[in-house]
């Protein structure tokens, strides 16, 4: 069952907004048997609208629709539907009733703006918004079905989980399954080598596909079907093929981020780190604290950037950072021993870089960064040539960092 998802909005197209929705819609529709074959950003324009919905009808099962929906001029998706399909607006009783829900609540008077909001196309059926007062259209046209929904996102969610989603899920004929397997420390390509046979070997309806991100490649084997037994039951096989041949370079078999594993990691041995990062700025410190129960392992971190505040955070000698460069190996495993120090914890992490676009010499050009982790018996440091942009060398050099630190961690 083909699906395409359109988002309507000049301001996503100008880059004001990033268009979320889209990639939340698609992540929840592939596992009901949906898949979604095009995803089409539009203007706030009739013409645009109409195009889209013609494309969309002759080449999918199913349309979701986003945005323009609100009660403002610039919100012109209702009418042009009912142009579209040669209907009139119609006045619908439980749209209405939501709105004086929502009204009563506010304790404010419904205008005539916000109680056109329940004029529905005539051939749609209204979906409740129980967060707005702008209801989900939904129409079945010659076998396919077409979904509009408001674009903010806690509405458009709530509408999809509560209405739109268990009746999909019903219609589909497919399930879907997927295992992740998460990789560090092997390049995208020498992974592909490495397991072509057993690429090569996939039974109908199984692929696997590579997402690299930064220092980390996530595999993700899918299976599509409609023996759920027989799907399981092939990914699982695929998955210990895999796992048996890239062996150590496989670091979690479902899908978590670097930052989670590291965590888990913390918690199960009941054990602490801290940070001290300078080219970075508190990035890695932002990755360990976005995890839920952090504060268990993770008492702080300093920020140094200038050498002044090394030597008066840290200790670093002004002599070591003159001599060697705050970009050295010698600087960094100081960095991280005294962090460690410092916060009393099990494990120090330290960076020190050039994330660019300036700063660079020839023996230390743009993207050179030294990392070093101890855990007070061992230190392990490294330097990276790191080829990207300045936030792209900022979140690789985050998540290298965290990478370092799990090893150290099962040492």
């Amino acid at each position: 069952m083909k699906a395409e998802i359109i988002t309507i909005g000049d301001e996503i197209l100008i880059g004001q907004v990033i268009d979320t929705n889209s990639a939340w819609i698609g992540q929840q529709l592939n596992p009901l048997g949906w898949d979604v074959t095009r995803i089409t950003t539009i203007s706030d324009t009739a013409d645009a609208i109409t195009q889209s919905l013609d494309n969309g009808i002759k080449n999918s099962d199913l349309i979701i629709m986003t945005g323009g929906l609100g009660p403002t001029k610039d919100d012109i998706t209702k009418k042009t539907l009912c142009a579209y399909f040669g209907v009139d607006l119609v006045f619908d009783e439980s749209a209405f009733k939501n709105v004086e829900r929502i009204f009563n609540h506010l304790k404010r008077e419904i205008t005539q703006v916000n109680r056109d909001q329940a004029l529905i196309p005539a051939n749609a059926k209204a979906l409740q918004n129980n967060f707005g007062t702008a209801p989900g259209l939904w129409f079945e046209i010659d076998n396919r079905i077409i979904v509009c929904l408001p674009g903010v996102p806690y509405e458009m969610k709530d509408i999809l989980s509560n209405f739109v989603f268990p009746q999909l899920q019903k219609r589909s004929v497919d399930i879907v399954s997927h295992r992740t397997l998460v990789v560090s420390g092997i390049p995208e390509s020498l992974i592909s080598e490495q397991i072509e046979s057993i690429e090569l070997g996939l039974p109908a309806g199984l692929k696997i596909a590579y997402l690299p991100n930064y220092g980390v490649v996530r595999l993700r084997i899918s299976g599509k079907g409609k023996d759920a037994t027989l799907i399981e039951s092939q990914i699982t096989k695929a998955v210990s093929a895999i796992e048996a041949i890239l062996g150590k370079y496989v670091i979690a078999t479902s899908d978590k981020r670097i930052e989670e594993i590291v965590g888990s990691l913390l918690t199960e041995k009941q054990e602490s780190v801290s940070v001290a990062e300078s080219c970075t700025g508190g990035y890695v410190a932002h990755l360990i604290t976005s995890m839920p129960g952090s504060s268990a392992y993770f008492p702080g971190s300093v920020v140094t950037y200038s050498y002044e505040n090394k030597t008066e955070v840290l200790g670093v000698d002004a002599e070591l950072l003159w001599n060697k460069g705050a970009v050295s190996q010698e600087v960094v495993e100081k960095m991280a021993k005294a962090v460690k120090l410092k916060n009393n914890t099990n494990y120090g992490v330290a960076i020190s870089g050039i994330a660019g676009p300036s700063g660079g010499t020839e023996d230390k050009p743009v993207g050179t960064v030294w990392m070093a982790v101890t855990n007070g018996i061992n230190t392990d440091s490294r330097v990276y040539q790191l080829r990207g942009d300045r936030r792209q060398n900022i979140e690789r050099s985050g998540n290298l960092a965290l990478e370092m630190l799990r090893q150290i961690i099962l040492t």
